[in-house]
């Protein structure tokens, strides 16, 4: 898997993660790791290329999920049926690729 795709799907599983623990503390549980999930962030963040991240953060300000799974060849985010040149089983996950569609980063489950 392409080393780009793997941050971008660590990020945004950090994020989802982070925002969950911001609203228990909210609510009023103790939550102490938040500050190493800042930390974690700010590491993840820092490998990315700019344009990628920049990305990122623009499908995330929009639809919430910035990179979504594609099964059977349906984007998860918009449930669009990707074209046939972009199913091609030698670019899975070797670059990272947007739905012509909805534009969300998509990565392949295998």
């Amino acid at each position: 898997m392409d080393k780009q795709l793997l941050l971008l799907i660590s990020l945004q599983e950090l994020d989802i993660l982070r925002k969950d623990r911001i609203k228990e503390e909210e609510v009023g549980f103790e939550i102490d790791n938040i500050k190493k999930m800042e930390e974690a962030r700010a590491s993840i963040v820092s490998q990315l290329k700019d344009h990628i991240y920049r990305k990122y953060s623009r499908l995330t300000k929009r639809y919430g999920s910035a990179v979504v799974p594609v099964v059977n060849n349906i984007c998860q985010g918009c449930y669009l049926l990707l074209p046939t040149q972009m199913i091609s089983a030698d670019q899975e996950n070797k670059s990272v690729i947007t739905c012509p569609n909805c534009g969300r980063i998509l990565y392949w489950i295998d």
